[in-house]
């Protein structure tokens, strides 16, 4: 009994280290120690339906990082929208009043609560500055390291994905 027990566990332990795990490091991927293309780790985002918006923001940050003339455009681009949101969202906070709520009735005309119009917008044009903000690189560096940290949250996300497939 002892010795089918440690085979059980022996068997548990391989399994759990030798599931197909995806690795990034310094500008490739890799799968059991065999490098993948970019179109397969595109692939592998569309079929298991995780890090899709990961793969191409790190693939922007990449041609960022190679044309000059890309990020001046991203970062004014960024820098204008993030700047004149978060004005719009600091005035509309700084409003929010008492006096600003919607009624939300459903169609049977009964009353089922308030939504403070002018502090939901502030915090929404708010949230839509820093993410604007957060899309800036102005070094070709920080365009590197932009895209490392894209492609590790792939990696991530597609390992997690597998490891839930296998259990």
């Amino acid at each position: 009994m002892k010795l089918l027990t440690t085979i059980a566990a022996v068997l548990i332990s391989i399994s759990a280290y030798s599931q197909d795990l995806i690795e990034y490091d310094k500008g490739t991927f890799t799968q059991n120690g065999e490098q993948l293309s970019m179109e397969q780790i595109y692939d592998l985002t569309v079929l298991h339906k995780a890090g899709r918006g990961n793969v191409r923001r790190g693939n922007r940050f990449d041609r960022m990082h190679k044309n000059r003339n890309l990020r001046f455009k991203n970062n004014g681009l960024n820098a204008l929208g993030g700047a004149a949101s978060g004005f719009v969202g600091v005035v509309f906070f700084v409003a929010g009043g008492e006096e600003a709520y919607w009624a939300v009735i459903d169609r049977d005309g009964e009353l089922l609560g308030y939504i403070t119009s002018n502090l939901g917008l502030g915090t929404g044009f708010c949230a839509v500055s820093y993410k604007a903000f957060s899309r800036i690189a102005l070094s070709p560096a920080g365009c590197l390291w932009k895209k490392q940290k894209e492609f590790h949250k792939v990696a991530d996300k597609l390992n997690e994905v597998i490891k839930a497939a296998n259990q």
